[in-house]
């Protein structure tokens, strides 16, 4: 009962922003764009801030924690921010070549996936790739059609770092919810797939050329 109570807030924002992008599509990604530029800034100051600190010890936010271990910390049982992201970055060390092996070994298999989806393999390919970061899968955009690029934006939402930075997050602080985080992303990230399905018409992913399918 906690947990829906809790995902009240989030329904209302995800329906609000849903029927912004149908009705005002440009005004909200204007906005959106407006909102990331200031998020970035945020997250610039306070990391200064945090540097500012750790190195001259002026707190120009109170309150501000610190992003190295501080004294009364316990090794293994206090992470500061420096400890998580080393940690996240070592299992990155291995999930990038991982989803490289993968989209190389299992071509055939993600062939299948994209004819059973009617997107192109490198369409099937973004998704695996999504699992360890989005970031690479944004990169092969250009080379998707249509149909391909809204299932596997609506697939990044949920399932994206499954296998990489939020495996890594979990790693390091409670090994007991690596397996739900792993289900219930991957759950959330095929539910996501079968409403894009719905969505966009199988044509579409005829009607509208890639960038590199125009250029052969």
């Amino acid at each position: 009962a906690l947990i829906l109570m809790n995902m009240i807030p989030v329904l209302i924002v995800a329906v609000l922003v849903a029927l912004g992008l149908k009705f005002i599509p440009e005004k909200m990604i204007n906005g959106f764009q407006i909102f990331a530029k200031f998020l970035v800034a945020l997250i610039t100051i306070g990391l200064a801030a945090a540097v500012v600190k750790f190195l001259l010890g002026w707190e120009l936010i109170p309150g501000l924690d610190p992003i190295f271990m501080a004294p009364g910390d316990k090794p293994g049982e206090v992470m500061r921010a420096i400890e998580v992201i080393g940690s996240i970055s070592c299992v990155l060390l291995g999930a990038y070549p991982m989803v490289l092996l993968l989209t190389r070994w299992f071509e055939k298999p993600l062939m299948n996936v994209g004819k059973l989806l009617n997107v192109n393999n490198i369409a099937a390919a973004g998704m695996v790739a999504t699992l360890a970061n989005n970031i690479p899968m944004f990169g092969m955009m250009k080379q998707m059609d249509t149909r391909g690029k809204v299932i596997n934006c609506a697939f990044a939402v949920s399932a994206a770092f499954a296998l990489g930075d939020h495996l890594g997050f979990a790693a390091a602080n409670m090994n007991a919810m690596i397996f739900p985080m792993i289900v219930g992303k991957l759950i959330g990230g095929v539910t996501a797939i079968g409403v894009a399905m719905m969505l966009v018409p199988k044509d579409d992913a005829a009607q509208v050329k890639t960038e590199a399918e125009a250029q052969s």
